[in-house]
């Protein structure tokens, strides 16, 4: 990523500066009351130190989702320090001033908690987990203890940096699809803190101290800079009382904004071939495209289904049922900013990626000249709409959804929207999409073969 001399000299100040209170203001408990789809309704509070809550009551079952969702990803992250927001995801399970290490994971399991677990993408970090629901105060207790309390020394971070950078071995250089998925960024990407992955890359990890992480809690782990999602047998002015009563006096946190550079407008295709124990070619094809805000995002997701949604879709036939290749996939991929159209596909024993390639170009060429049948339009907004409403039957995935797009986009509601527009979207809207976006100078190849 090109950084200025200005921005340079502002690196120490984000990983060694020091967090400062900003000064409070008087908040209401009165909520927002939002609509969802259907019957279901959101409430939403904000506090005075800048924390957003969303509460979704739902009774069907006596349980709820608790959700925190910290907006802070890889993208926040700076040359030589990646794979710091993934690591603190993993000292986030470490003691506190209150717990002892270990004792999250026994308390938990002690009231019957499922589904514990956390993940980091490029723009947020999430920790979740689903509780009968007479545990309401018991895990906001413990969650606001997590975001205030953090001990970290250096055995914590020593730790876990150990345990990460074995990830890093297992799912990436031992992996072909998550080496894969890291190249196709890397390349595409030569300006933006996209280009790097989520997990980091080894060097920087090894390098890291103690300190750099303890600075990243204090700069990122604040309640303005995080949003608690509860969905399921609750009610919303109990949760309003209990999370105000255990996270309304913690500390903002002030942060350095990064300021991320734009990608220079790429003018030819650029490759990379990667070398593995396999015995089959693998293929990653990514197109830049924009943020999740911008306005052909719903027609880019029209796409992706189109192209490659189901076992009727375009490339499914032309790949698939050919017998060139096993799998595929296709789609935009949602982030705050410009991101990537990803197709990937794994070929067939013998069958070459570069003969899928010219498959794939052949058929996004054949869906921008000719038209696109009513039925088979109707088809790909059939089978997302079920997708739609699958995603918000459970009070985990409900949660997910609120929390997804509350921190990609800002607001909840951008979800909804983006969906309603996806139902509006004409075939004339796809193929502009496509021939706007899926431009053949554009694309970015990593094929994986045989060493």
């Amino acid at each position: 990523m090109c950084i200025t001399k200005l921005f340079s000299s502002f690196l120490v100040l984000l990983f060694f500066g020091c967090s400062q209170p900003v000064i409070k203001k008087e908040s209401s408990n009165a909520p927002q009351k939002l609509p969802l789809v259907g019957s279901l309704q959101v409430y939403k509070y904000k506090f005075s130190n800048g924390l957003k809550l969303l509460v979704l009551e739902d009774h069907s079952s006596p349980t709820f989702a608790y959700q925190t969702w910290y907006g802070v990803g890889s993208r926040d992250e700076v040359k030589g320090h990646t794979g710091l927001a993934h690591l603190f995801e993993h000292m986030m399970f470490k003691g506190t001033k209150n717990h002892k290490e270990g004792e999250f994971f026994k308390l938990m399991k002690a009231v019957g908690s499922e589904g514990e677990n956390a993940f980091t993408s490029k723009d947020y970090t999430a920790y979740v987990q689903e509780l009968p629901k007479e545990h309401l105060e018991f895990i906001a207790q413990l969650e606001s203890d997590r975001m205030q309390n953090l001990i970290v020394d250096d055995a914590a971070f020593t730790t876990e940096r150990e345990v990460v950078q074995n990830e890093r071995r297992f799912s990436y250089e031992n992996n072909p699809d998550g080496l894969m998925y890291q190249e196709i960024f890397g390349l595409a990407f030569t300006e933006h803190s996209y280009h790097w992955p989520t997990i980091g890359y080894e060097e920087d990890l090894s390098r890291m101290a103690a300190t750099e992480a303890s600075q990243f809690y204090k700069n990122f782990y604040a309640p303005n800079k995080a949003t608690i999602i509860v969905t399921g047998d609750i009610k919303h002015d109990e949760v309003y009382n209990i999370i105000k009563k255990h996270y309304e006096k913690i500390q903002t946190s002030e942060t350095l904004n990064i300021q991320q550079a734009r990608e220079s407008t790429q003018t030819t295709p650029r490759r990379k071939i990667v070398k593995f124990n396999i015995q089959i070619e693998k293929l990653y094809m990514g197109y830049p495209v924009p943020e999740i805000l911008h306005e052909d995002i719903p027609a880019l997701q029209v796409l992706g289904e189109i192209l490659a949604g189901g076992k009727s879709s375009r490339l499914y036939r032309a790949l698939v049922n050919t017998g060139v290749s096993s799998d595929l996939e296709s789609g935009v991929l949602e982030n705050t900013e410009p991101s990537l159209f990803l197709i990937t596909t794994n070929l067939q024993k013998n069958k070459k990626a570069a003969f899928a390639e010219s498959i794939i170009l052949r058929e996004i060429q054949r869906l921008i000249q000719e038209p696109i049948a009513q039925k088979e339009h109707e088809k790909v907004q059939n089978r997302m709409s079920f997708a739609f409403y699958e995603g918000l039957s459970h009070n985990s995935s409900l949660a997910r959804f609120l929390g997804k797009y509350e921190v990609i986009s800002g607001n909840f509601e951008e979800g909804v929207k983006l969906f309603q527009k996806s139902l509006v979207v004409n075939a004339e809207d796809i193929k502009k999409a496509a021939k706007k976006y899926l431009i053949p100078d554009h694309r970015s190849v990593i094929i994986g073969v045989m060493k």
